[in-house]
């Protein structure tokens, strides 16, 4: 995981990450100095998504800022509406019904996303896969203390089970499937926060959605915003300093389970329908938060040599593989890292 030096600590609280202010600010409320007409630093943090949406930026109108974060905290909830598999209601639970008997009309916010899936699975080789549904309820499903059941049969068919019709902007699925979007949407939602306090005159700002961030600008007199990088441990290894760029941090630390005595990490391979048993961290810093965070559990599954690889190819995104055993492996272009 990450931390923002300074600014936000992850730490889990019942097996949801939650995010916890060296000041801690309630809901709609935000920190402000007296007698200037200078921008100022607020910071909002609402519970969303199983997870904690914080905002932090600077603003030189109180009311304003406290107008920004409620319209960012409402485009939460309308995008959760859509993205959730855990809602009978939303627009994805929905379409898992009826797509794979036609063609069905979606959102535009839907259809960015699954596109983008299809992208980065075709690029990853297919460790990316949002098709993986039926495998993620059933690993919640043991997390819970449900009997182990054989779950192969559960492996995802890849994303080209999904047929996108860009001008029609439809969805069909060539087989009954069920999606789960849990590794990119939440960096898609990020992205969009960001956009919002930026149309509303927002220059500098640090967006996080659970371990999803977008961070652009800088707290005033500083090049950016102060990254710590966690290994598997939750220990910070290295610090970085970033400012227009996403990053997104994929790995066990806080969220795993122990299913037939075996540690299982959350995020799952496509080729066993099982969770992850080796230690590793991957943080990856993207252009947006939506590829950042589909590459960092793209590259989670394929490991560090093969992860690496890839990522050396791939121009949009640098990474850091933090292996529990083992020296940390980054890409050429990553970031210098000051150690801790």
């Amino acid at each position: 995981m990450v931390r923002w030096q300074n600014i936000i600590r992850p730490a889990w609280v019942a097996g949801v990450l939650c995010m916890a202010l060296h000041v801690w600010v309630t809901p709609l409320a935000a920190q402000e100095q007296k007698g200037s007409s200078e921008a100022q630093r607020y910071s909002f943090t609402e519970a969303h998504l199983g997870t904690i949406v914080r905002l932090v930026f600077y603003s030189d109108d109180r009311e304003r800022a406290k107008a920004l974060a409620k319209r960012c905290f409402d485009r939460v909830r309308q995008l959760d509406a859509v993205f959730s598999d855990y809602r009978d209601d939303s627009e994805l639970t929905k379409l898992c019904k009826v797509a794979h008997k036609q063609a069905t009309p979606v959102s535009d916010e839907l259809f960015a996303v699954l596109l983008s899936a299809e992208k980065i699975s075709e690029q990853s080789n297919g460790a990316f896969d949002v098709t993986m549904g039926a495998s993620t309820r059933e690993w919640r499903r043991q997390k819970q203390g449900g009997s182990s059941e054989v779950v192969g049969s559960l492996a995802s068919v890849g994303c080209q089970a999904l047929v996108l019709d860009e001008l029609q902007k439809t969805v069909h699925f060539k087989k009954s499937l069920s999606l789960d979007l849990g590794g990119i949407a939440k960096g898609y939602i990020a992205d969009e926060l960001a956009g919002l306090l930026q149309n509303g005159g927002v220059n500098d700002l640090a967006v996080a959605v659970g371990g999803e961030m977008v961070l652009v600008g800088s707290p005033p007199e500083l090049k950016g915003w102060s990254i710590g990088l966690e290994g598997p441990d939750q220990k910070v290894i290295a610090s970085v300093e970033l400012s227009e760029v996403a990053l997104s941090t994929s790995g066990d630390s806080y969220q795993f389970a122990e299913i037939d005595g075996k540690r299982s990490a959350h995020v799952l391979d496509p080729d066993t329908a099982k969770g992850k048993q080796d230690r590793l961290n991957v943080t990856v810093i993207a252009p947006t938060a939506m590829q950042a965070d589909a590459w960092a559990t793209a590259l989670r599954v394929l490991g560090v040599e093969k992860g690496n690889a890839l990522a050396d190819k791939e121009d949009s995104i640098e990474v850091m593989f933090a292996p529990a055993q083992g020296e940390v492996v980054t890409t050429k272009g990553f970031p210098v890292l000051t150690a801790r």
